[in-house]
């Protein structure tokens, strides 16, 4: 397991001057019974601070006599990595390890070259688990679901009204679990011995559905609405889904069944897209792309209350989701995409290659249509097919 923190030859060589660290200490004068007096942080900015702790990887000072033959280091039942280059007769710096104990004593260990020891009082702290993404919020009864974050140790996971999940794999920066039966909408939790957070996200989230293909619907002339099972490729995420799909789509090819038009005067009538600053709020959908998307930009943007896509409106502020910009573009069943509202920054006719844009969102209460097209420059005419479901507005 790496250190959690990396740390060039400069700053070690600042961080010895800081405590004093010279090689000509370690000279054979020094002779006496080893001690510890205190330990410090390496960080010039913290001044002063002397600690009875830190996190593992952290990087510490120990300040002391006699501690130039000091052959080994524990700390609890983790042996730390010691260079002789950062070993003298006052001071040892050394990085604390980044491995979760067994055995807990708090106490740091030093063996000495001549077989003795000493014992001095040091605890490490283990970080509270962070959850930082899902690979996809919407997941069946009994399927599997992915977690990313940290400090995954020896972890429970809960789901609304405090369900516990199944554990299937466990690694420290990724989790999979099973769906409980009868799962609820809302945030998932992780909990360990030394913590527990709470994600931001919600698995199922069904907050501010616009579009679910169920019973919101876009309008009909555009992709087609296809059944959970109606496509070899791509099963159902949540029943019913939008599928994009042709067999060589090019270069600014305005095709029906390549875009998706919500009319809001036909669907839930004059209700804003969204309600609060566009800082704060992402669009997020599920997304499943069965074979490779190579090029052709998806273009996504809201429209005013009108039976019209309204991308040739003066203030259309367009989203270019092009995520086979590194190269093709594949996933492994559904996935949910993320596209904040402030990447809705560009004009209709603003240049492929500006990445700053010539617009924004300036009024989200006047916007209630939604659309979804592939349009835009490409190298040549590919295969796309594209299956999206539960397009929606939510908090950061």
């Amino acid at each position: 397991m790496k250190s959690f923190f990396s740390y060039t030859a400069l700053f070690m060589v600042l961080a010895l001057s800081i405590f004093s660290c010279k090689k000509d200490d370690n000279d054979a004068a020094s002779t006496g019974t080893p001690v510890v007096k205190y330990i410090r942080i390496t960080d010039p900015r913290a001044g002063d601070s002397l600690v009875v702790g830190a996190f593992m990887g952290g990087l510490i000072a120990i300040v002391g006599e006699n501690l130039q033959n000091t052959r080994e280091l524990w700390f609890n039942d983790q042996k730390a990595n010691l260079s002789p280059t950062y070993i003298t007769n006052k001071t040892i710096l050394v990085n604390v390890p980044s491995t979760v104990p067994s055995i807990v004593t708090n106490k740091m260990r030093f063996v000495f070259a001549d077989g003795s020891e000493l014992l001095h009082d040091f605890s490490v702290n283990v970080p509270a688990p962070t959850l930082t993404g899902i690979k996809c919020e919407y997941v069946p009864d009994g399927g599997i679901v992915e977690l990313v974050g940290d400090f995954f140790f020896e972890p429970k996971v809960f789901f609304t009204d405090n369900v516990a999940a199944e554990l299937v794999s466990i690694t420290k920066t990724k989790l999979e679990v099973r769906v409980p039966a009868g799962a609820k909408p809302g945030p998932i939790t992780i909990q360990t011995n030394f913590g527990k957070v709470k994600s931001r996200f919600f698995f199922r989230d069904n907050r501010n559905i616009i579009l679910d293909y169920d019973s919101k619907l876009h309008e009909t002339w555009t992709a087609p609405v296809t059944g959970a099972t109606a496509d070899p490729l791509v099963t159902g995420c949540d029943g019913s889904y939008a599928l994009f799909k042709h067999k060589a789509n090019g270069a600014w090819q305005w095709t029906n069944e390549l875009t998706m038009q919500y009319w809001a005067t036909r669907g839930r009538g004059q209700v804003p897209v969204a309600t609060g600053s566009i800082n704060d709020l992402t669009l997020k959908f599920e997304c499943n792309v069965p074979i490779e998307w190579k090029d052709v930009r998806m273009e996504m943007f809201f429209g005013p209350y009108a039976d019209d896509h309204g991308r040739d409106a003066p203030a259309t502020a367009i989203a270019r989701w092009k995520p086979w910009k590194e190269g093709p573009f594949k996933t492994n069943g559904w996935v949910t995409i993320s596209i904040p509202l402030t990447e809705f920054k560009y004009g209709k006719d603003d240049a492929d290659t500006d990445e700053i844009g010539t617009r924004k969102i300036e009024n989200l209460s006047n916007l209630t249509n939604v659309v979804f097209m592939l349009f835009g420059p490409a190298n040549a005419a590919n295969p796309v097919q594209i299956a999206i479901d539960n397009i929606r507005i939510v908090q950061n």
